[in-house]
């Protein structure tokens, strides 16, 4: 068995989340790709969490057993950071089952901003998806394996790789999706990135409203 975590605020999700999950799902011949919706420290979600989750669910109920929901950084009390998820997944699963840490590269650019980011590959690979095949400089200095996903062979180590897979160039972001949202008439016209039940969602409990004085994207 081999699983990914694929942690985000999802705010709102979109169908390029939605695509990197299958990409890592085919890539990595992975049995699940675990969405975890955060608690963000680093920023301010703009949709509450039980929307965002339920959005989440949305979105991927075409996907069920193979994309799923998991709720456990929202049920956490008190902060929740990538580093305490990642020590829970691993308990849950047992130390000989690999795990890929899903980010993109400009998540991995910023890597060591998050907490104990130095630990990571103990736990878990890390899978990262870049639009043009470069990582970068590495912030582990060589210490751990870099190695194409191509190359990763039908017997993976459980953690300790860092693992480089290439991506279309994201056609959707959260923020130009919060920003059609902003406009009236938009909000009710097909917003590109959004499945419609999702949007359906948005119009129908007010999300992602002006702010008061206008501003707020």
């Amino acid at each position: 068995m081999r699983i990914g975590v694929f942690g985000g605020t999802f705010d709102p999700v979109h169908e390029s989340h939605i695509q990197m999950g299958l990409d890592a799902l085919e890539q990595c011949h992975l049995d699940k790709v675990f969405f975890v919706p955060t608690r963000p420290w680093q920023k301010t979600a703009r949709a509450s969490e039980e929307d965002r989750a339920a959005m989440l669910s949305m979105a991927l109920a075409p996907y069920q057993n193979k994309l799923i929901v998991d709720r456990r950084e929202l049920e956490r009390t008190g902060a929740s950071y990538s580093i305490d998820t990642l020590y829970s997944f691993r308990q849950e699963f047992g130390p000989e089952i690999p795990i890929y840490f899903i980010m993109g590269s400009d998540q991995w650019k910023n890597l060591k901003t998050w907490v104990l980011w130095e630990k990571f590959p103990l736990l878990c690979n890390l899978l990262i998806f870049t639009r043009d095949g470069e990582l970068g400089d590495d912030p582990y200095e060589g210490k751990f394996p870099l190695i194409p996903v191509q190359n990763l062979g039908s017997n993976p180590a459980p953690n300790g790789l860092i693992v480089l897979a290439r991506s279309e160039p994201a056609p959707y972001s959260s923020t130009a999706i919060r920003k059609a949202l902003f406009e009236e008439p938009a909000r009710s016209q097909t917003i590109p990135g959004l499945t419609a039940d999702v949007h359906q969602y948005i119009l129908s409990h007010d999300l992602y409203l002006p702010r008061e004085g206008g501003k707020g994207i």
